[in-house]
């Protein structure tokens, strides 16, 4: 682990990224306390990617590419398509009878 107080990094700049892109971070301290990192572009697009939630928009995706020529793209669909659309809930029936002419 490569800890540099932030003076150091403030004239070195070009030298310290470089590690970074080399070696790894590079941490920043301020009176013996990290307060910030140096990373690679290459390492903070990794862990962008990694902390996207998947949702489940492309869990139906993954599937429709695994299943692809086996199930139709409206069965697929069907399978990941969660809501229920049926008007036989409580809710369709509250009104009933009160607006009746």
């Amino acid at each position: 682990m490569n800890t540099v107080p932030i003076y150091e990094v403030k004239n070195k700049l070009p030298l310290f990224m470089h590690q970074a892109e080399e070696t790894g971070p590079v941490f920043i301290s301020r009176r013996n306390q990290t307060v910030g990192v140096l990373i690679s572009f290459e390492d903070y697009s990794s862990m962008l990617s990694r902390s996207r939630k998947e949702t489940i928009l492309d869990r139906a995706e993954e599937f429709r590419r695994k299943t692809a020529g086996l199930i139709t793209n409206e069965d697929v669909d069907k399978i990941f398509d969660v809501r229920d659309n049926s008007m036989d809930t409580y809710e369709s029936h509250v009104f009933d009878g009160v607006f009746d002419d």
